[in-house]
């Protein structure tokens, strides 16, 4: 631990002028284009702006900054992290967690599992399902034991300090629910049983099942807990059999976050058995839900076995990983990507989930399988680089063996395997029942969550979209960072669409400093606002196509060029803001703060992150902020980009499908703009004309 103290920088706290100078330079183009609209002069709102800037730098500003630098020193990791980062970001929120904050993806089919096994098309648990599931959990937990034993990434670069870091704020946590703000639970103590569980959900029935050693954290042998689970899941159908209904709890956890606060305080307060199980559930590893409804797919692409891992992790560990090479083109999009994303964003009515824990996997019955998790501990990179490492099967667990094809009732050996309350005493994979007491409040409060659960998920207008006419590499070769091309396009994609241009959020980790989060990159600048205006009446990729003006060329690289210094300026902590909201915390009230403009420029109609390539995720996704908004997060590849977007079809202005239209001429416009300029967009060594 004192190397990452030694090696890693604190997160400076900028200059309080230069930020406020760098602020006032991002509202410009806010300003502008209220002008474009009817709204007041761009003179007359700038120079109203700078006096509220001017007077904050003479009044509480200075003080609010002093208290600030005063914070950082009393901090004993960073000043934003360590005080009020999660609370006023995440734990403050009251909307519901399903589609609003938390994030999913989807992983690619296994390669191994049986084509009648994946496009089968029946209802109910089955072996493969659980032989996958156990080699996910397997796979997960060899990362983490991996990283905790700096076997990879040792203490010799930065970004894997950073990485092994946040690895471990993934497990054995939950956020729990309190009126007006959450929590999150504590770290288990070593004496907790529930330390090296998984908490398994299989037809909302909830168990606890040891997965890892308790002494050393090493997961328990893939076969160990494939037995495991085939016992609890006996368990569940026996108790099925017998005529037992599960207390659907999870779906509380879906709704509002007073409503659950409001519920899960009946529930603790029922019986010292609710608490018990919750107490399970928080210090438990992670969430495994096995779904039994239907969900047939299709076969794995051939070329599975060659994908890359996105996150190099052989540049920090002496043991090269089993998959190295880089295909040559993407997969393509597969026929029940849809219905993929949205199982693993939610159940139906959002049963068999519990959407508190940052890192449930999910695994249907086809063996089809994603994860999903709350975003508040960390940013959803992390859990993907170690979702990444379980599905590319760098642990070695693999499907083939164990006892996918036996069916669940010829078990004889796994009698006495587990048990209930064998958590607490014994070895291996035992595990325990985690049984709820009801009530009829809860049965209604359970019911009424569902109606809001569907309602929720019915507004949510979803979609994932492949493009294949290029990607990162055609855009490197034109010595350009693919990256602020794609936030052109999705900016020129919704000024098409809207008439008019809107604050754009983008993530940048800030993983070179100790305990670093993410710094927003406000990618709607003058620049780039002057490209948008400089598109206006050219048909570009229509159906009455014509050639780009000239002067884009030179439009689009200043646009580029602008976006790339914002890039670096969030990465080294010099954004603005995380200040801006430090500033706003720690000072005395100040009229910039309440001002429409400084809430306008925060309003993000376009929230976006990006991933880079992703080779094992076949989509990912997170919801718009804003009722008239979209969430979007893309996957550049070399030769594809993946977009997945949501927005909601209660907005009559806002449309998925209509604004990937928009995004495909945006891109298609990009290539254009370059190729009458004389330099050649190339795919895989083919002219883009």
């Amino acid at each position: 631990m004192s190397s990452f103290h030694t090696k890693h920088s604190r997160l400076p706290i900028p200059d309080l002028r230069k930020t406020m100078d760098k602020y006032l330079k991002s509202i410009q183009p806010v300003l502008l284009a209220d002008e474009h609209t009817g709204g007041p002069s761009f003179s007359t709102s700038y120079a109203h702006q700078r006096a509220l800037v001017n007077a904050f730098l003479s009044g509480p500003g200075p003080l609010a900054q002093a208290r600030l630098l005063a914070l950082d020193k009393a901090s004993p990791h960073n000043w934003l992290d360590d005080n009020f980062w999660m609370k006023k970001t995440y734990l403050e929120w009251r909307a519901p967690l399903l589609i609003n904050s938390n994030w999913w993806l989807t992983f690619v089919n296994d390669p191994d599992v049986p084509e009648e096994v994946v496009t089968d098309d029946g209802e109910g648990l089955t072996p493969w399902q659980v032989r996958r599931a156990a080699c996910l959990v397997h796979g997960v937990l060899d990362f983490k034991h991996r990283m905790a034993s700096q076997e990879l990434c040792p203490d010799t670069t930065r970004t894997g300090m950073w990485l092994r870091y946040a690895t471990s704020l993934i497990f054995n946590v939950s956020r729990v629910p309190q009126r007006g703000c959450d929590k999150l639970s504590l770290p288990p103590p070593p004496s907790s049983p529930w330390a090296s569980t998984a908490t398994v959900v299989a037809h909302d029935f909830f168990y606890a099942l040891r997965v890892a050693d308790p002494t050393t954290g090493a997961p328990l042998h893939v076969d160990e807990i494939e037995r495991g689970l085939r016992a609890v899941v006996r368990d569940v159908l026996h108790r099925r059999q017998n005529g037992e209904r599960s207390v659907e709890v999870g779906v509380l956890s879906s709704d509002g976050r007073d409503e659950w606060t409001k519920n899960y305080d009946n529930l603790v307060s029922l019986s010292p058995r609710n608490a018990h199980s919750f107490e399970a559930i928080h210090q438990s590893l992670l969430v495994l839900s096995l779904d039994h409804w239907s969900a047939p797919s299709v076969p794995a692409d051939g070329h599975a076995e060659k994908l890359p891992l996105t996150f190099e992790l052989d540049w920090c560990t002496s043991t090269p990983t089993p998959v190295h090479r880089s295909p040559s083109s993407s997969p393509p999009m597969p026929c029940d990507l849809l219905s993929h994303q949205s199982a693993v964003r939610s159940s139906p009515s959002a049963v068999n989930r519990f959407f508190d824990k940052p890192l449930s996997l999910i695994v249907e019955r086809t063996t089809r399988a994603g994860a999903m998790g709350e975003h508040s501990p960390v940013d959803a990179l992390v859990p993907s680089v170690a979702c990444e490492w379980a599905v590319a099967k760098a642990s070695g667990a693999s499907v083939r063996g164990g006892l996918a094809g036996v069916p669940f009732e010829r078990d004889p050996d796994e009698e006495g395997k587990g048990g209930l309350a064998d958590v607490e005493a014994g070895i291996g994979a035992r595990w325990s029942r985690l049984d709820i007491i009801t009530s009829p409040s809860i049965q209604d409060a359970v019911e009424n969550a569902k109606q809001r659960a569907d309602a929720l998920i019915a507004n949510s207008d979803h979609e994932v979209f492949y493009f294949e006419e290029w990607g990162g590499e055609e855009v490197k070769r034109l010595s350009n960072q693919p990256d602020p091309i794609v936030q052109l396009a999705l900016q020129l994609a919704y000024f098409r669409l809207h008439s008019r241009p809107t604050p754009v959020y983008e993530t940048s980790l800030t993983r070179i400093f100790q305990h670093g989060r993410t710094e927003t990159i406000r990618s709607f600048t003058m620049e780039s606002y002057a490209f948008l205006r400089g598109c206006v009446g050219w048909k570009g990729s229509s159906a009455e196509r014509s050639e780009p003006p000239p002067h884009l060329h030179s439009l689009l690289r200043s646009a580029l060029r602008a976006h790339s210094s914002l890039t670096r300026s969030a990465m080294t902590g010099q954004g603005i803001d995380r200040h801006l909201l430090g500033l706003h915390i720690s000072g005395d009230t100040a009229p910039l703060f309440e001002d429409s403009v400084f809430k306008q420029s925060q309003e993000w109609r376009l929230s976006t992150s990006g991933l880079s390539e992703g080779w094992w995720f076949r989509g990912t996704g997170f919801g718009s902020p804003y009722e008239d908004g979209y969430g979007i997060n893309y996957l550049i590849r070399p030769h594809s980009i993946t977009f997945c977007l949501e927005s909601k079809h209660s907005c009559p202005t806002t449309s998925t499908r209509t604004f990937i239209d928009h995004v495909v001429d945006a891109l298609r416009d990009m290539r254009d703009i370059y190729n009458h300029n004389g330099i050649k967009w190339t795919y895989l060594g083919r002219s883009l004309d």
